[in-house]
């Protein structure tokens, strides 16, 4: 086996280049390293001879080191205990407002019942008083109230619903108003405008300055005008 070895060693060297190839020194340097391995191996008996071995060899200690998965998973893990910790309490506290209220007993027994007594009017101010006054009226009746009090309500409701449609309606002719106004006053500056210019027009025209500059026209005016502001 160890000549077997060392004559398929042999066949596999790298040849050696001829002159003049590129990159020969460095081909030359890794046959010779190549070369020197394979009669290291030929000479010594070490590595062909397996029973010359020693069982007992020195075991390396090995380096144990946490999965990164089993520490995804464990911080994972962990999250949801605390959610589902979470949600036991909140399910507990849902439970406890679920819960009917427990019994508690009556403010006043059934014997200590009796009219109501309401406080006097001069303890109350003067809107109080009327208002003590008109629940407290014992002539009229607290369905005639209330029948008073939803037919009043419906009055106001169906005033209320013209006044508001009749206030939108004001509010759009308001608008049109408003936009017809600005569509005449833009009309009316347009022609006043166009007036002006006209008017402009004739002006030089029957001043002969028509086609001067109005540098020329004020220089003119200056020579005309008499020296001194008068």
């Amino acid at each position: 086996m160890k000549q077997l070895l060392t004559w398929c060693g042999e066949r596999a060297l790298v040849g050696k280049p001829p002159q003049g190839t590129p990159n020969s020194n460095a081909i030359l340097g890794a046959r010779a390293i190549q070369d020197r391995l394979l009669k290291d191996f030929a000479a010594g008996s070490e590595f062909s001879d397996w029973f010359s071995r020693e069982d007992d060899a020195q075991e390396v200690p090995l380096v144990l080191r946490p999965n990164p998965r089993n520490i995804e998973l464990d911080e994972k893990l962990a999250q949801l205990e605390i959610n589902i910790k979470r949600l036991q309490d909140e399910k507990k506290a849902w439970q406890a407002i679920r819960k009917p209220p427990p019994e508690q007993p009556p403010l006043f027994s059934e014997g200590e019942t009796g009219p109501i007594v309401l406080p006097g009017f001069d303890l109350l101010d003067p809107y109080e008083g009327k208002i003590r006054g008109f629940l407290a009226d014992e002539t009229v009746s607290f369905d005639a109230v209330r029948s008073r009090t939803e037919s009043r309500l419906r009055t106001i409701q169906s005033s209320l619903e013209f006044q508001v449609d009749q206030l939108a309606d004001n509010v759009h002719k308001l608008e049109q108003r408003v936009l017809l106004a600005g569509k005449e006053a833009d009309k009316v500056l347009s022609i006043s405008a166009l007036r002006l210019r006209q008017r402009e027009e004739r002006e030089k025209a029957s001043a002969g300055t028509r086609d001067m500059p109005a540098i020329e026209v004020l220089r003119s005016l200056g020579n005309i005008l008499p020296k001194g502001g008068g």
